[in-house]
């Protein structure tokens, strides 16, 4: 399985984005809402809220945890359908694995102690 981050290479990203009836699904907006959750929304009018954190903490290494404090983690931006961090795009997802990634804030599981 190939890697779901590339770091600074443009050139595989196009190639990573996925097809649906022959449509090409991109990012068209992005939105900080807390911590380290973005809802993105898609050219298909799908919105999604997702927790970057796992996805940091999984894919990403290096000097480019850096973007792991929040006032860097804000400073994503939305260029070509895709959501990066970095003004070398150090930190990219594909949008496959955005796209289809199934941990949102509906699947939170929430635990109350009284």
């Amino acid at each position: 399985m190939a890697a779901s981050v590339y770091s600074s290479q443009r050139s595989k990203l196009q190639s990573d984005k996925k097809k649906v009836n022959q449509e090409i699904i991109e990012i068209i907006s992005a939105k900080y809402i807390t911590d380290f959750f973005i809802q993105l929304h898609f050219n298909t009018g799908e919105n999604k809220v997702i927790d970057f954190l796992p996805l940091f903490h999984k894919y990403v290494k290096g000097d480019n945890l850096n973007y792991l404090a929040i006032p860097n983690f804000k400073k994503f931006k939305v260029k070509n359908g895709n959501i990066y961090w970095g003004s070398n795009e150090d930190v990219i997802f594909t949008i496959d694995l955005l796209y289809n990634f199934t941990k949102t804030v509906r699947d939170e599981i929430l635990y109350v102690i009284r």
